[in-house]
């Protein structure tokens, strides 16, 4: 029987910490995988670059760039929700990076762009999928509803702590004019005329 595990990491990068000065809660980020190694989610494609986002497949490197702490849900799942997750994924895996949802989250639980995910907007809507109950509708839960919906779904995670791997892709430093012009694509392709 396939199994979904649900990951959340507490991160320690600065945007990590401003999420957890915000949202006083460990964890900062959640994705999803079926083998425990290959992760998928909604997250930044570089670590010095978080304009450059959108639905990315993660490896735990991408996490355990120093030493971090995560927690690690596993639920069973049958075939057919399985392949319901993936055609899900691949039905928004062209969305942008809903930047501005991420902002607003500590503020009004966020707002709902109809072309956009985060990282949590895209979690809900699979616990959706797998008829999970969640407290609120699936953009305005944070990382917090969506820990205790699993855990009220009676699902018992496990904390990790991942020892440093390092993937040179990943970790590359990027200029600030690049980061410019992942910020000006990112919101062009978020509210621009000509979404894709």
């Amino acid at each position: 029987m396939p199994e979904l595990y649900i990951l959340f990491e507490k991160s320690n990068s600065a945007i990590g910490r401003l999420g957890r000065l915000l949202m006083p809660y460990p964890y900062t980020h959640v994705t999803l995988s079926f083998d425990g190694e290959n992760y998928f989610s909604f997250s930044r494609r570089k670590f010095h670059d978080p304009f450059d986002a959108g639905f990315t497949e993660e490896k735990l490197a991408y996490f355990a760039y120093e030493k971090v702490e995560v927690r690690i849900y596993r639920l069973p799942i049958s075939e057919e929700e399985k392949g319901k997750i993936e055609a899900f994924a691949a039905s928004v895996s062209d969305c942008p990076f809903d930047v501005l949802d991420m902002i607003l989250m500590p503020i009004s639980r966020g707002h709902k762009n109809r072309n956009g995910y985060n990282c949590m907007s895209f979690v809900a809507d699979v616990l959706r999928i797998l008829k999970i109950p969640l407290p609120r509708k699936g953009y305005e839960n944070n990382i917090e509803d969506i820990e205790n919906a699993l855990r009220n779904y009676g699902l018992k995670g496990e904390t990790v702590v991942l020892d440093p791997r390092w993937d040179e892709a990943y970790m590359a430093k990027v200029s600030l004019p690049q980061k410019m012009r992942s910020l000006s694509v990112l919101f062009r392709r978020l509210y621009g005329r000509n979404k894709k």
